[in-house]
């Protein structure tokens, strides 16, 4: 990008590049930092050895997969339909679902509870899977539409030529083509489902299957906080969700970038 600017320009673009990298970096720093006070290292195997931390990070795991795969294959059905088959009243319904992404999430937790505890759901997995899968579709469908919108339409008329019906074109052409777009909406759905505090928080009482996000509630109390055990507690967190973005780091890119609103 640097080399298409002149001189000026270019020191303009290297300076807000370096003040950005700092703006990211030294919080990161100092979250480390402070994860290692007191105990040093030791914060972190307390962390793991105090707290049912395997166990939590086994729920988050079932909660987390469990989302991103629905989200995936419901997203991806139902923006094939939006985009490709276009049955009638297929723009009313993608409204309606888009709509979704201008509604804080906040606002769904009392609906979603009701038709949770409604359908006997309540402290279980699929108490907080259920609700973050239908808070997730939104998005899901934003950029997989725009993504399936970009492809050639040569492609479907090849397909028809091929003899492959609705189904056959969607598994066998149509999955494996957006797989770019489908690790955007995996990355995205994961992190949202990994971070969630409020939905176990609510929908799940049994300790047994709480998640990681509760962890860091072992070291507080109404007289004491333990900073250093909580910052450590928050990295181990994030590092499935750090390795996660590096494996999938290149489709990522060529997802977002394809996917983008057009």
């Amino acid at each position: 990008m640097f080399q298409f600017q002149r001189l000026p320009g270019r020191i303009l673009s290297q300076l807000l590049v370096l003040v950005a990298l700092v703006v990211l970096v030294v919080p990161l720093v100092l979250i480390v930092k402070e994860s290692l006070a007191g105990e040093g290292i030791s914060n972190y195997g307390i962390v793991l050895s105090s707290t049912p931390f395997l166990r939590f990070f086994a729920n988050s795991l079932i909660v987390s997969v469990s989302t991103v795969v629905l989200v995936m294959f419901l997203g991806l059905s139902a923006s094939y339909g939006f985009a490709v088959l276009r049955p009638r009243g297929s723009p009313v319904g993608a409204v309606v679902i888009l709509t979704g992404l201008a509604l804080p999430a906040i606002a769904l937790v009392v609906p979603l509870y009701y038709v949770v505890q409604a359908i006997g759901l309540l402290d279980t997995y699929w108490s907080v899977i259920i609700p973050l899968t239908v808070i997730s579709i939104p998005f899901g469908v934003l950029v997989s539409s725009n993504y399936i919108r970009g492809l050639p339409a040569e492609l479907y008329e090849a397909g028809r030529l091929d003899g492959a019906n609705s189904w056959q074109f969607f598994w066998q052409i149509l999955v494996p083509i957006c797989r770019p777009i489908l690790s955007v909406v995996a990355i995205f759905t994961f992190l949202a489902a990994w971070n969630e505090y409020l939905l176990p928080l609510l929908f799940i009482q049994s300790t047994d299957l709480q998640v990681l996000t509760q962890v860091p509630t072992y070291f507080q109390s109404e007289r004491a906080v333990d900073t250093p055990k909580i910052f450590a507690a928050n990295i181990l967190i994030s590092v499935p969700v750090v390795v996660i973005f590096i494996v999938l780091q290149k489709t990522f890119r060529t997802g977002i970038s394809a996917g983008a609103v057009k």
